[in-house]
């Protein structure tokens, strides 16, 4: 793309566009009006790029690559894609090959190995769609721990005042989060099943059964009785959370992707 111009801010705005990874996050972390012209801006990022290009990476940075047992995929993938930037020479299929014995075990290693990448859009593109899930697990799993501390709280003080020890007063049923959901071509309760052994909907303790529950009604999700799997609006909550960020998509119905809650 050539500019014919000599107006600079034109060649400002321009200067971004084949930027990528840690050069466009620096662009775009410029203070506003911190820029007086053109002239200006190449100082700028030839002083903060000076000593990235005089100190390339060789090769061995990548065979002792290692993720770490807590390291998040998010931080990992951050870590190897900068220093496959500054490997100097690095072929693209030594760049795709190191990705493999670096990662840990787990879904997006197992997808590597199934599959290997072509291209390094294409691996970018497949640690997304993990990252988005590993980080769902988490807030999953942070979620339980507090739900688990508060009712260790209210344990340890002796429950309400007023109130029997240990007496849990009986939640209201809350409604669905979503004015829509997806139609599915599969029950709920088989893709609930799938979907726990693939580790993407937590498996919850058995609780005990609330008061007044009606007890001719299983909940396979919550593992306690007062109401069925097919009227569980936190399933509903829960499988539909995963539709939006890409998962499940066989069991969604393509004849119309969405319908009115009854």
């Amino acid at each position: 793309m050539a500019f014919r111009t000599a107006n600079d801010a034109i060649w400002c705005r321009a200067f971004s566009l084949p930027l990528e990874g840690e050069a466009l996050e620096w662009f775009n972390s410029l203070p506003p009006n911190s820029i007086e012209n053109f002239a200006r801006l190449q100082r700028l990022f030839n002083r903060q790029f000076a000593i990235s290009s005089t100190q390339n990476l060789t090769v061995f940075e990548l065979v002792f690559l290692t993720q770490g047992k807590e390291e998040t995929l998010r931080a990992f993938m951050d870590r190897y894609q900068k220093i496959v930037r500054r490997v100097k020479g690095l072929s693209l299929d030594l760049s795709l090959y190191y990705i493999l014995p670096a990662s840990k075990s787990g879904p997006f290693k197992d997808s590597v190995c199934r599959r290997v990448p072509k291209t390094m859009e294409e691996l970018r593109e497949r640690a997304v769609d993990k990252i988005r899930l590993e980080e769902m697990k988490l807030s999953y799993k942070k979620e339980n721990q507090e739900n688990k501390g508060e009712r260790a709280d209210r344990g340890k003080s002796g429950g309400q005042v007023g109130k029997p020890w240990g007496f849990k007063q009986r939640e209201p049923p809350r409604g669905p989060r979503f004015q829509q959901y997806t139609l599915l071509n599969t029950p709920r309760a088989k893709i609930f099943q799938e979907a726990l052994s693939a580790e993407l909907i937590p498996d919850l303790k058995r609780r005990p059964m609330p008061l007044g529950a009606d007890g001719n009604k299983h909940c396979m999700y919550h593992k306690n009785m007062g109401h069925t799997t097919v009227e569980c609006v936190t399933l509903m909550d829960k499988i539909e959370e995963l539709i939006c960020a890409g998962q499940l998509k066989k069991y969604v119905r393509n004849d119309r992707p969405h319908a009115p809650i009854d």
